[in-house]
């Protein structure tokens, strides 16, 4: 089974004051001791390091971010295949409070046909097709 991991489950990871961060910890705990394999993206590592600097401590977000690189997750890096799908996905929501990343991390889902999604992000449950696994 695979799992992608949205910026949104990373940072209430990472932000104590997070309205979802028990959650995010229980279900974290649960899916990083698995088997399963887990998908994120350089996008939201990206989003990690730039949310959490400025809205939490830029060091702890540099320090998990590390963590992330350490880990078994695998990190799907920007393709021109992607982008160009993503673009795609992009042009048909006509939602104007979908973003790119998240558009981005849709075309992930769709290419390397990942089953589930661990967000709080509602976007994935309405456009991603994935069982979500926090929401």
């Amino acid at each position: 089974m695979k799992i992608f991991i949205d910026s949104s489950a990373y940072l209430a990871i990472l932000k104590p004051q997070d309205n979802n961060r028990e959650k995010a910890l229980s279900i974290g705990r649960s899916i990083f001791s698995s088997k399963e394999d887990l998908f994120t993206s350089q996008a939201i590592l990206g989003e990690v390091l730039t949310v959490g600097s400025a809205r939490h401590n830029r060091q702890a977000a540099i320090d998990f971010v590390h963590d992330i690189f350490k880990s078994k997750t695998t990190i799907i890096l920007e393709s021109r295949e992607l982008l160009e799908k993503a673009f795609q996905i992009f042009q048909k929501i006509k939602d104007k409070d979908v973003g790119w990343v998240d558009c981005y991390s849709f075309a992930i889902i769709e290419t390397y046909k990942i089953e589930k999604v661990f967000s709080f992000d509602r976007d994935f449950k309405r456009y991603s097709g994935a069982k979500i696994l926090g929401i």
